[in-house]
Parts: C-alpha cells; sequence; structure tokens
C-alpha cells in the first residue's frame, strides 16, 4: 500500500476521498429502499450505483441467471405452445378423433395454448427485469387475459373429469344425455364463467396503483 500510495499526487488523493464521500451522501439519501435507478458519476470513467445491488434490473438476477431462466422458461413455452397446436390441429383433422371427449380436450387445449402463446412471453419479461415495462393498457389487459385462460383452463379440466366420471358411474343415462348440442353448451358455459370471472378488473373493479417509476403488473382485485 505504501508504494502504490507514493505514486499518488495529492490531487489524486482528495478527488478519490471527494468522491467517495459523495457515493455516501447518495447512499444516504437512497435508503434501503431508493428509487433512483442509476448514479452516474465521471471521475475519468463512469460509475454505476444501483440499489438493487449488483443485478442490471430491479428483479435482483444476475445476468447467468436470467440467461437461465430464459433457456427454460423458453424451452417451457415452447412445448406448451407446439404440443397444444398439434393436438387441436389432429382433432380438427382427423375423423377419428372428432368426439365428445376429445371436444373437451380442445377446448382445454385451446385455453392452454394461448397462455403460452400470449401470456407467458410478457409474464417471463416481467420476472427477469422485476417491472412491467409495456405500459397500463397491456397490463390490464394482459391480466384479465391471464384470469381468463388460467380459469378456462381449470375448468376445462375439471369437466373432463366430470365427464370421464359419469361416463362410469351413469354409462347408460349420460352417454344418451351427451349430446353434441349439450357438449357444446357445457363448454361455452366454461368459457363464459371464466369470462365472468376476468371482466370485472377491466370494469374498474380493481385497487388504484400509484405511479411507480418501476411499475408492476399483478391482479388486484
Amino acid at each position: 500500500m505504501e508504494g502504490f500510495s507514493a505514486n499518488l499526487t495529492s490531487s489524486d488523493l482528495e478527488e478519490a476521498t471527494n468522491f467517495l464521500e459523495y457515493i455516501e451522501t447518495i447512499d444516504q439519501e437512497l435508503g434501503p429502499n431508493g428509487s433512483l435507478a442509476a448514479l452516474n458519476e465521471t471521475y475519468n470513467r463512469t460509475y454505476w450505483v444501483y440499489p438493487w445491488g449488483g443485478s442490471l434490473y430491479p428483479s435482483g438476477y444476475s445476468t447467468f441467471e436470467i440467461v437461465v431462466i430464459t433457456v427454460i422458461i423458453t424451452v417451457a413455452m415452447i412445448v406448451v405452445v407446439v404440443g397444444n397446436m398439434l393436438v387441436i390441429i389432429a382433432i380438427a383433422t382427423e375423423k377419428a378423433l372428432k368426439n365428445i371427449t376429445n371436444w373437451f380436450i380442445a377446448s382445454l387445449a385451446v385455453s392452454d395454448f394461448l397462455l403460452g402463446l400470449v401470456i407467458m412471453p410478457f409474464s417471463l419479461a416481467n420476472l427477469l427485469m422485476g417491472y412491467w415495462m409495456f405500459g397500463d393498457l397491456w397490463c390490464e389487459l394482459h391480466a384479465a387475459i391471464d384470469v381468463l385462460l388460467s380459469t378456462a383452463s381449470i375448468n376445462n379440466i375439471c369437466l373432463i373429469s366430470l365427464d370421464r366420471y359419469w361416463s362410469i358411474t351413469h354409462a347408460v343415462a349420460y352417454l344418451k344425455k351427451r349430446t353434441p348440442e349439450r357438449a357444446a353448451i357445457m363448454i361455452v358455459a366454461v368459457w363464459l364463467f371464466s369470462g365472468l370471472v376476468s371482466i370485472p378488473p377491466l370494469l374498474g373493479w380493481k385497487e388504484v396503483r400509484a405511479p411507480e417509476e418501476f411499475p408492476t403488473c399483478t391482479v388486484r382485485f
């Protein structure tokens, strides 16, 4: 340290001291929950100070973690989208698969396909960045569509389960009543109920969020 200090001029030491004092002052003003995204101060180079630590984003994820999460979830999205798309195409094109049970499966595949295609990419970006960067309008629509598709997916699974249960426990009576028209009504009822659950926030039944520097996008009733 003595050899290193001998190479520094008094002006260099004064400049470094002033810079450290300045950083400490800013750090005290920010506090642990400071909202300032970055501090740019030039002393022959650029220094960046982030309130969320070494991460570049408020999420706190490192670059390596972002890459790993992106790869894993992207692969999952591809599997969800392609897999459900193949199911829909198979049921729509193959005559042998065009039965009432597979109609329920196709309805489930549609909800999961749209979840992977419309919802998951934006949710991934929100997860990695730690804040919502797509605007308030798409936040509201995204949340409503997310609730719609998630509820429809759950209800379709329940519908398939009930169909299998009734087909086993009341085989003769249920199969006589399970006409294509009634099956279509059941599928429509599932989607209408899911829509009723997702619509209220779009009509104003929601918690109003205060303006934020790094806004979040969550479903709040």
